[in-house]
């Protein structure tokens, strides 16, 4: 049996069928890095059991999108920070708490990355391009850029991916307090990429999208933990 891998989704308002509807959604990329990987993806939506949903799952994937409520974090609202749902940081910080209990095999990527280090302690800039030293950190908006990541040598990703790495952005907040958490990764400008829970057997948390950047590894020693 291949391994059966929940991917996070959202809840946004498209033109769908009828105007203004509620659809469930998370960009197909995701899917097809896990099928191409080996794995069997499950696209998951919120419900009131997060225990029993991590049950018959044998690896999770806590995906991008909105920005997560601040207050997380001890923070207010910043003006920037316009798009949250907190019944999905809920929802998520429910499946993130109970893989970790498990030690299921889970992957957490942008948002999911923010939330992770959010909850384990850590802190997020809110809006980067007016943040002094991360101003040119990358594009923003739904436009994308590229840069260089540094990994930390012991870590699980430098051994899956090596000691540097070009990854994306299109994200305008980002983590600069990793809470408990092993920082790995970091940008030259110093904004905490990739991080670690290393009493896990497999979590890793990175800002970028491997999913788009072809990172297919990252997806392949997912499927292999969980199969285990």
């Amino acid at each position: 049996m291949r391994p059966l891998i929940g991917i996070t989704t959202s809840v946004n308002l498209r033109d769908y069928e009828t105007l203004g509807q509620s659809v469930i959604m998370v960009p197909e990329s995701y899917s097809r890095a896990v099928k191409e990987a080996g794995g069997i993806p499950l696209l998951i939506s919120e419900c009131e059991d997060a225990e029993e949903l991590l049950d018959v799952l044998d690896g999770l994937i806590i995906s991008g999108g909105r920005d997560i409520n601040p207050s997380l974090y001890g923070e207010e609202l910043h003006e920037k920070t316009i798009d949250i749902n907190e019944q999905q940081d809920e929802w998520e910080k429910s499946l993130i708490e109970g893989a970790i209990e498990r030690d299921m095999p889970m992957l957490c990527i942008c948002r999911g990355h923010q939330l992770l280090c959010a909850i384990r302690g850590g802190k997020l800039f809110q809006h980067l391009p007016t943040t002094k030293g991360f101003e040119k950190h990358g594009e923003t908006g739904g436009k994308w850029s590229n840069h260089k990541i540094k990994l930390s040598p012991e870590s699980l990703i430098y051994d899956i991916l090596g000691g540097e790495v070009i990854g994306n952005s299109g994200h305008h907040q980002g983590v600069f307090d990793a809470g408990d958490l092993d920082v790995v990764g970091r940008t030259s400008d110093g904004l905490i990429e990739a991080a670690e829970l290393q009493s896990c057997r497999f979590l890793v948390s990175i800002q970028w999208h491997p999913e788009m950047c072809g990172h297919v590894e990252i997806f392949e020693r997912l499927i292999q933990v969980s199969s285990q």
